[in-house]
């Protein structure tokens, strides 16, 4: 019996072309997984920055109780230097995050699955007066759970990333006065104390929610990038 070959040419004649493979399924989830990787770096590089400020510190510090004049010129540069990269790093965590976020939400509804967060209101509910109180949580939860993870863990990245933005407020202003020397001349002595006192005793615990608030959000972004990887021997579709 005579098999059909779809490639057969009879001689003389040139052989059709090969029937391509059948394309791969659209996959909306690319761009998160991709892009979850450089989110997860910053996030993670930024969680690290109160560690590295200590270490670095600890290193520079004098090994006697006198501290000379150089040793104190050396380590505000050090220290413009570490806040200068903080900054930095912060900044663009969070600007990949949003690229990031508002990619998830489009991948989601691509789904077919509703969400109450749209994708720019995901980014733009950081920005609005008030409301963003509440709604990047309500964002980050809704992510969460469309991947199907909790939303609780979001509650809790919450809670922690609040309590860190007054102590971080706080640690940046010492750290503005003591870059900038004039300006504790014009804060005075005894306001000046009183920040001091209230700087050294919430040092840990601003070490501990700012570790903690970035560093938890990494593990969200990680989580939902994990969710959104198709299944162990599926192949991933093209984008």
């Amino acid at each position: 019996m005579h098999t059909y070959d779809p490639n057969y040419a009879a001689p003389g004649y040139p052989a059709p072309p090969a029937y391509a493979a059948a394309p791969a399924a659209f996959d909306p989830f690319v761009k998160v997984r991709r892009l979850g990787v450089t989110v997860i770096a910053f996030l993670a590089l930024r969680a690290s920055m109160r560690a590295i400020t200590y270490g670095v510190f600890k290193v520079l510090a004098p090994s006697s109780g006198r501290v000379t004049m150089e040793q104190v010129e050396t380590m505000r540069t050090v220290d413009m230097a570490l806040l200068g990269i903080e900054n930095l790093v912060g900044l663009v965590a969070m600007i990949s995050f949003f690229v990031w976020i508002h990619a998830v939400f489009v991948a989601v509804r691509a789904t077919g699955q509703r969400t109450s967060t749209s994708p720019g209101m995901a980014v733009g509910g950081w920005f609005i007066p008030f409301a963003n109180l509440v709604l990047p949580c309500l964002s980050v939860r809704e992510a969460l759970e469309s991947m199907g993870r909790p939303g609780i863990l979001a509650v809790g990245w919450w809670l922690v990333w609040f309590v860190n933005i007054g102590l971080l407020s706080l640690h940046q202003t010492f750290r503005q006065i003591m870059l900038v020397p004039e300006l504790a001349d014009v804060i005075g002595f005894d306001t000046l104390h009183e920040l001091q006192q209230a700087l050294v005793s919430s040092t840990w615990w601003f070490f501990a929610t700012d570790t903690l608030a970035w560093g938890s959000l990494a593990v969200i972004v990680a989580m939902i990038r994990r969710a959104a990887e198709p299944p162990l021997g599926v192949a991933r579709p093209a984008a």
